[in-house]
C-alpha cells in the first residue's frame, strides 16, 4: 500500500488585536502565535517608534511581529 504525500503547511498567522477605545485606534500585531500582553505592546512600541509617531483616530495598523 502506497502511502500519500503529505504537504508541509507553514504554521497558521495568528491576529492579534488591540483596541485603544480612548484615542479610536486598532492595532493588528500578526504572529505565529497568541502573544503575550508584553510582547503585543513591545512590537505596537516599536513599529510606533518607526513611523515616527502615532497613528492618527480611526486608523488601523497592521503590524508584522517576529517573535
Amino acid at each position: 500500500m502506497k502511502l500519500p504525500k503529505i504537504a508541509l503547511m507553514k504554521s497558521p498567522t495568528v491576529e492579534n488585536i488591540v483596541v485603544d477605545e480612548l484615542h479610536q485606534r486598532t492595532y493588528v500585531v500578526m504572529a505565529h502565535k497568541v502573544l503575550t500582553d508584553g510582547e503585543l505592546y513591545r512590537a505596537i512600541r516599536v513599529e510606533i517608534l518607526k513611523r515616527g509617531g502615532l497613528p492618527p483616530k480611526g486608523e488601523r495598523l497592521v503590524i508584522t511581529a517576529a517573535v
